[in-house]
């Protein structure tokens, strides 16, 4: 699976040159949010956000010191460095000004889906609450973790989702069989698998069948056959990018 990070430079010690930054959209970051998503509140996400953007405001006040630095390696050379090392001290500035340009897309991008009202969401953290509200003592729900995943979107529905699609998997095995989540980053996407170990049965309640749709519809996923395929009791849910 492919591992899409923002990746946040360590200060220069002497000659040390800052790798080129990748580009394209980014889906996990290295700092998740301290915020409790279980905390459904207008202050929670807010709190979550500031702590996000001051991670942003560290990084950039970083790269401006990287700047300067270089800067002052560059004036220095002007008087007697040769011409090689002048272009190499210009090239290790343009590095750094990459990385700053990279860095203000990143934030620019997430101010954007935070003013469409997005949030960012430790997936694995809240599909841990929502097996750890369901489960009983004999009946257990593992979240395993492929990818740490901070999706952004509306946390509320989500929740609901991930909720009805343990409910749901319960259903199409009797409530017989261990259910498991899985979180994982594919193809630059979030995905959730929810399956059990137990046998699917025949007859379905429709109406946590069609609980399950709706909350389908509300997030904008995709439900996609796992391993097991479509006669299987489990599903991949793909969030939308």
């Amino acid at each position: 699976m492919t591992n899409y990070q923002n990746l946040v430079p360590a200060p220069s010690n002497g000659s040390y040159v800052l790798p080129a930054r990748p580009r394209g959209q980014s889906l996990l970051v290295t700092k998740p949010v301290n915020a409790d998503s279980s905390a459904l509140t207008a202050g929670a996400v807010a709190r979550g956000l500031g702590q996000r953007f001051a991670t942003q405001a560290e990084s950039l006040e970083l790269l401006l010191t990287e700047v300067r630095e270089r800067l002052a390696n560059l004036d220095a050379l002007i008087v007697e460095g040769s011409r090689a090392q002048l272009k190499g001290a210009v090239r290790e500035v343009v590095d750094v000004v990459d990385w700053c340009d990279a860095l203000q897309a990143d934030f620019a991008g997430e101010t954007d889906k935070a003013a469409q009202g997005l949030e960012p969401i430790d997936l694995v953290d809240l599909c841990r609450q929502q097996a750890t509200s369901l489960q009983g003592p004999d009946d257990p729900i593992t979240v395993a973790v492929k990818n740490h995943v901070i999706y952004w979107g509306d946390q509320a529905k989500l929740a609901k989702l991930i909720r009805n699609g343990l409910m749901l998997v319960a259903e199409r095995t009797g409530g017989l069989g261990l259910r498991c989540v899985e979180v994982a980053a594919m193809q630059g996407a979030a995905m959730v698998r929810i399956f059990s170990r137990g046998e699917p049965q025949g007859d379905l309640d429709q109406d946590v069948v069609d609980l399950f749709r709706r909350a389908v519809e509300k997030v904008g996923a995709t439900v996609l056959p796992d391993e097991l395929g479509p006669g299987g009791a489990g599903f991949v849910l793909r969030l939308p990018v």
